[in-house]
């Protein structure tokens, strides 16, 4: 516990230098406030006695291996200031074939049918988002950008769609691949990450609440620009370092629908997409008040397997770890040699 507190104030520097070196401002210098934001959690945010059942989702094709291979890319500052993207398989028996990748370095997003990668190049000249196969080859643009903010790029479901955003307003856009046509979500803005709803109707976004400006709330778009707010500050404890921070962000839809995944305070939570029965999934090691009732781990950066059984996830010390969807258990998959953002999993295609 003493290290991970004396590791926060570097981590915090590490990230804003990083924004100014290469232009992440806009996702960087938001996720500080998560990164101050990795304290110690009193209480569960909801009793578990109180907790209402998850169901969970109901397996796809594939069988009871379809959620353990899969491929994976990451992405993070083994140095200060300098991103470093890296790929690997997930299957039954861990991680392997961890290696580096050279086409990004601030990562990709794989495509939900495991076809694709898309990721902004943040370079100049030839700046904008290209599309290739997971391995990188095959290279192409698909859409021009301008300036020096670096997108955070992400598929619809059906791996038709791309969204992103990264500009300064925060507004979130739909690029669609086959007509090459891109269109604005109006009244969306301060958006960082963000997740598509598995009907392509909807998008979950993390945005940053005014007007202190510190920590993030959780809101629902459709395309045409309805919102509701999805998550409330008053339903959560506070980080213990920072009372006034709540910060719930990175959320990720699950394939059924049902269930939106998220953290906060380095804990794991899933609500339903109607906004009710929010539900603690793990409580941080260092907790003052740990909850016997659920696994004790760090959680950053979740994602649902393809399958919707498990929500991988990285836990303390860079290792990536997976969770039933129920809560009940969390297997290590192994351990990544560098991350900061997000990581992307998609099903392995031979």
């Amino acid at each position: 516990m003493p290290k991970e507190r004396e590791t926060i104030a570097v981590a915090i520097v590490a990230r804003v230098f990083t924004c100014i070196v290469i232009g992440l401002c806009a996702s960087i210098v938001s996720s500080s406030a998560e990164t101050c934001a990795q304290a110690v959690a009193t209480k569960p945010i909801v009793a578990i006695d109180m907790q209402s059942p998850l169901p969970s989702s109901a397996p796809l094709a594939g069988g009871a291996g379809s959620a353990l291979d899969l491929r994976l890319v990451f992405y993070g500052y083994p140095k200060i200031g300098v991103p470093r993207s890296g790929a690997a398989m997930i299957s039954e028996s861990g991680l392997s074939d961890v290696h580096d990748i050279t086409f990004t370095h601030i990562g990709g997003e794989l495509s939900p049918n495991g076809h694709f990668i898309a990721y902004d190049n943040c370079s100049s000249p030839n700046r904008g988002i290209y599309l290739a196969a997971p391995d990188g080859s095959k290279a192409q643009m698909v859409k021009e950008l301008n300036g020096n903010r670096c997108l955070d790029i992400r598929w619809s479901a059906d791996s038709a769609k791309l969204s992103y955003t990264g500009q300064a307003d925060g507004s979130i856009r739909i690029f669609d691949i086959a007509t090459r046509r891109e269109t604005l979500i109006p009244n969306v803005k301060g958006a960082d990450w963000h997740s598509w709803s598995p009907t392509g109707n909807e998008i979950v976004y993390g945005r940053t609440r005014l007007p202190d400006s510190i920590g993030r709330l959780l809101y629902i778009a459709d395309l045409d620009g309805n919102s509701r707010q999805l998550t409330f500050a008053k339903d959560f404890a506070p980080c213990e370092r920072l009372p006034y921070v709540t910060d719930t962000w990175a959320p990720a839809w699950s394939p059924n629908g049902n269930t939106i995944v998220f953290t906060q305070c380095e804990r794991l939570l899933v609500v339903s997409s109607a906004g009710n029965d929010l539900r603690q999934l793990t409580t941080p090691r260092y907790s003052l008040g740990p909850s016997p009732e659920m696994p004790m781990t760090s959680a950053y950066s979740p994602r649902w397997s393809p399958d919707g059984r498990w929500i991988f996830f990285i836990g303390e010390g860079d290792v990536l770890k997976r969770i039933s969807a129920d809560g009940n258990q969390v297997v290590e998959i192994g351990k990544l040699p560098y991350r900061s953002g997000p990581f992307s999993i998609a099903p392995f295609n031979k």
